[in-house]
C-alpha cells in the first residue's frame, strides 16, 4: 500500500497499525481504570451492593470500546459509543450516589442497577453473536460523488452554523416545518463536522480552513448551550474529535483535555445560572448581544459557584447527564403503584413518520416523553409545552414492560447495530451508507431521548441528507 497522502478528493481511513491498536487499548484501559478509581474515592455510596453493581455497569459500558480499540475491525464504532453513554448515565451516578439518587431507597437502586446490567448483557450478546456478510450493492459500496472537495464540507458547516444562529436569535419556524428544518441542518452540520474532522486528521486542511472550522464549532457550541444544557454542544465537539481520530488514528489529547476542562467549568457553573434564568416553567435566554456577558458570568460561576449541587437536589431531576434518577423513579412506581404502560409510548412511532403537512394534527415529536412525564406526575399537560424532561430509552423500556423491556431493547439495539456494522464494512465515507452511518454515530450520544423521537429524528435527518446529496449531485452535473 502506498504511503502517499490522500488526494484532495479522497478521505479514506488509514488502516490501523498493530502499534496503534495496542497503544489505544492501553490508553483506553488506563482511562477506564482511572475513572472508576477516582469516582470510587469520592463516592458516598453506603450500600456495598449498589457500589459493586455500579462498577459492573461502568465495566460493561466501556468493554465494547476496549474490544474495538484492540481490534479496530470496523471504522464506525457507533455501537461502542452508544454503550459508553451508560457510563455517565447510570454507572458513575450509582457509584457516586448522586444526591437525587439518594432520595430512593436501596432496593430501588439495586433494581435499577440490575435492569441496566440486564440490558447491557443482552445487547453485548446480541451484538457479538450476530453473523452476517458485508453488503455489495451500490448503496453500500459506491461513492455518490464523482468529485468532491473538502471545501464543500466546510461550506456546509458554515451554512448549518448560520442556521443555528438565525433560529436561536432571529427567526422561529412554524411548528409544521421546524422539525424538518432542524433535521436537515442538524444532519448537514453533524456530517460536515465529522468529515472535516477526518480531513484534519489526514493533514489535508490549510490554516485558514482550520480557523473557519474551529469558529463554526465554537459558535454552534455557544449557541446550542445558551439554554444551560450542554449535551448538544458537547456531542458536536465529540463528533469532530472522533472524526479527527479516524483520520489521524491517534487521540487529540490536548483538545480532549481542553474540552473536558471547559465543560467541567460550565457544568459546575450552570446551577447558579439556572437559579437565575430559570423561573418556574419559564426559561429566560440571553440575546445575541448579551452572549459575551452571559458566558463571562457562566465561567465566573464555574470557578466560584454559589449554588452547590447538593443544595439543589430537587432541580437535579432535570439533569440530562444522569438518567439513573429517571429509572429509579419509574421503578419506584411500577408496577406496584402504576401498571406497566404495555407499549403505550411506542404506539405513536409509526405516525411520526407521516409529514405534518399531510397530518396537521400529528402528535408532537416528544409525545412519548410527555406521556411518561404526565404518567409519573412530573408535569401536567400544560407544563409539557414549556419544558421537556429527559427520560431515556431504558426508563421508557422499563415503564412499558419491566425487565422484559430491558431484554427487548438489548436485542433490538445490539442486533441491529451489528447488522449495520458488518453491512457497512466496505462503505466509503461518501456513499449513501457512509453518510447515514455518520448520522448514526451522532445519534449514539442521544441517550436521553425516548424511542419515538430517537428513531423519527434520525429518520428525518437521514431523509434530509439523502435529498441534499441527490440535489448536490444534480448541481454538480449541471456545473460540470
Amino acid at each position: 500500500m502506498s504511503d502517499a497522502p490522500p488526494s484532495e478528493h479522497e478521505l479514506n481511513f488509514r488502516p490501523p497499525r498493530e502499534q496503534d491498536k495496542r497503544t489505544l487499548f492501553r490508553q483506553a484501559l488506563a482511562g477506564v481504570v482511572a475513572t472508576i478509581v477516582v469516582v470510587s474515592q469520592v463516592s458516598d455510596e453506603t450500600d456495598i451492593r449498589a457500589y459493586y453493581l455500579g462498577t459492573v455497569i461502568c465495566v460493561l459500558s466501556m468493554l465494547p470500546m476496549l474490544i474495538w480499540a484492540r481490534t479496530m475491525d470496523h471504522n464506525y464504532p457507533f455501537f461502542e459509543l452508544f454503550m459508553a453513554t451508560n457510563l455517565t448515565s447510570y454507572g458513575i451516578p450509582l457509584i457516586s450516589e448522586h444526591n437525587i439518587i439518594s432520595l430512593f431507597d436501596e432496593e430501588v437502586r439495586i433494581t435499577a442497577a440490575t435492569a441496566v446490567i440486564v440490558f447491557q448483557l443482552v445487547a453485548l450478546v446480541a451484538f457479538y453473536s450476530v453473523r452476517t456478510r458485508p453488503r455489495r450493492t451500490d448503496f453500500w459500496t459506491k461513492s455518490v460523488f464523482r468529485d468532491i472537495s473538502k471545501r464543500w464540507m466546510i461550506n456546509g458547516l458554515v451554512i448549518s452554523t448560520i442556521y443555528v444562529v438565525v433560529v436561536q436569535f432571529f427567526y422561529s419556524p412554524e411548528p409544521g416545518i421546524a422539525g424538518i428544518l432542524r433535521a436537515i441542518f442538524f444532519g448537514m452540520g453533524t456530517s460536515c463536522i465529522f468529515i472535516v474532522g477526518i480531513a484534519w486528521g489526514l493533514k489535508q486542511l490549510r490554516r485558514e480552513e482550520k480557523a473557519a472550522i474551529l469558529a463554526c464549532v465554537l459558535i454552534q457550541f455557544v449557541v446550542t448551550s445558551v439554554g444551560l444544557v450542554l449535551r448538544t454542544g458537547v456531542s458536536l465537539v465529540l463528533l469532530g474529535l472522533i472524526g479527527y481520530f479516524f483520520g489521524a488514528r491517534r487521540m487529540p489529547y490536548i483538545s480532549v483535555i481542553l474540552t473536558i476542562g471547559i465543560c467541567a467549568i460550565l457544568n459546575i457553573g450552570k446551577y447558579d445560572l439556572r437559579a437565575q434564568y430559570w423561573s418556574g416553567e419559564y426559561k429566560a435566554q440571553p440575546t445575541l448581544t448579551e452572549l459575551p456577558a452571559f458566558y463571562s458570568e457562566w465561567f465566573s460561576s464555574g470557578f466560584t459557584p454559589k449554588v452547590r449541587t447538593e443544595d439543589s437536589a430537587a432541580s437535579l431531576l432535570l439533569e440530562r447527564n444522569s438518567l439513573l434518577q429517571m429509572l429509579c423513579l419509574v421503578i419506584s412506581y411500577t408496577p406496584e403503584r402504576k401498571p406497566f404502560l404495555s407499549g403505550e409510548t411506542y404506539k405513536d412511532i409509526p405516525g411520526q413518520f407521516v409529514p405534518r403537512i399531510f397530518w396537521p394534527g400529528k402528535p408532537r415529536g416528544h409525545i412519548s416523553t410527555y406521556t411518561l412525564s404526565i404518567y409519573y406526575g412530573l408535569q401536567d399537560e400544560e407544563a409539557t409545552g414549556a419544558t421537556t424532561i429527559a427520560f431515556g430509552l431504558l426508563p421508557e423500556g422499563f415503564a412499558n414492560y419491566g425487565f422484559i423491556g430491558m431484554v427487548l431493547l438489548g436485542v433490538v439495539f445490539g442486533g441491529t447495530f451489528k447488522f449495520i456494522v458488518v453491512w457497512s464494512r466496505h462503505s466509503p465515507i461518501f456513499s449513501y451508507a457512509g453518510l447515514l452511518i455518520i448520522l448514526l454515530t451522532a445519534w449514539s450520544f442521544q441517550a436521553e431521548l425516548t424511542m419515538s423521537i430517537w428513531i423519527t429524528s434520525l429518520f428525518q435527518a437521514a431523509v434530509s441528507i439523502v435529498g441534499f446529496v441527490y440535489l448536490f449531485r444534480r448541481v454538480q452535473e449541471v456545473v460540470t
